[in-house]
């Protein structure tokens, strides 16, 4: 009805469609809600035990829980008890699911697929059964014993190594006082990220809006603008003498003779950047 109408429908149009009167919608729908209510509380048992098995792998179990309530409250609804599957059983998959995902969005500073969660999962369970059988859990025999490569175990296993910070200390402190961080002993090769070098671009053209502003005409300031693309595309002598209704030899005169007022006057502010860049 939502789909057809284009809107949430009313009791009114809800009833009409059942063929029932509103007040008995009402009451079917007060039912509903208490059915959905004790199946939900005759099955928080097993969600803590579905949430128990995924305990101790980065997120607490409260967490855990609150992910596998959210899909049992998914499974109930979608439930069709016509089908002959005990709720138990249906739902079973749906609490899995929502522990699966509350643990991937909430166990690593970097979101692990929930796929790969699974697989830690499993790795785990191996580990335990060949350490009871009394055999060493290598990646070689825990990929025997699960059917699967050794190179999906490693692949695992390395995904789950801790994030460090790059503000935490390099060496233990020896007087009590903070130390060199991690950060000290990595340089970032990328320009664009150092602050200065975003100050100096803004100053620099800071600097050359000024001295196009206080030292050419109007006429010239448009033409360096146009010709070098300062805050716009750059234009051919050509171009800039059709749009002035000039030749392209006048627009070139005009061009360079603003351009030796703007070194002149830079030489005199002793901006040797744009000296450089001009």
């Amino acid at each position: 009805m939502k789909e057809k109408l284009g809107n949430e429908p009313s009791y009114k149009q809800m009833a009409q469609s059942l063929r029932i009167s509103t007040p008995e919608l009402r009451s079917r729908m007060r039912e509903s809600f208490l059915a959905r209510e004790v199946l939900t509380m005759s099955n928080i048992r097993l969600v803590i035990s579905i949430a128990q098995k995924y305990d101790k792998l980065g997120v607490e179990l409260s967490d855990l829980i609150q992910g596998g309530l959210i899909g049992l409250l998914r499974g109930i609804e979608k439930f069709d008890a016509s089908r002959g599957f005990r709720i138990s059983t249906y739902v079973y998959w749906w609490i899995r699911q929502g522990v699966s995902r509350a643990l991937a969005d909430n166990s690593k500073t970097f979101r692990l697929p929930t796929y790969l969660h699974e697989r830690l999962i499993a790795i785990r369970g191996a580990k335990y059964a060949l350490e009871d059988q009394g055999v060493s859990p290598t990646t070689q025999n825990i990929a025997k014993l699960l059917n699967i490569s050794e190179k999906k175990v490693h692949n695992a296993t390395e995904a789950v190594n801790k994030a460090l910070s790059l503000d935490q200390q390099a060496f233990p402190s020896l007087n009590g006082l903070p130390g060199d961080t991690l950060h000290s002993y990595i340089e970032d090769q990328n320009v664009a990220n150092d602050p200065w070098h975003g100050f100096e671009e803004w100053y620099l053209k800071e600097e050359v809006n000024k001295l196009l502003n206080s030292n050419l005409t109007e006429r010239e300031r448009d033409i360096i603008q146009l010709y070098h693309g300062i805050g716009k595309q750059c234009h051919t002598w050509e171009d800039i003498s059709r749009q002035f209704g000039l030749s392209r030899e006048r627009v070139r005169q005009v061009g360079l003779i603003a351009m030796e007022k703007l070194k002149h006057a830079a030489r005199r502010k002793k901006l040797d950047a744009l000296l450089q860049d001009y």
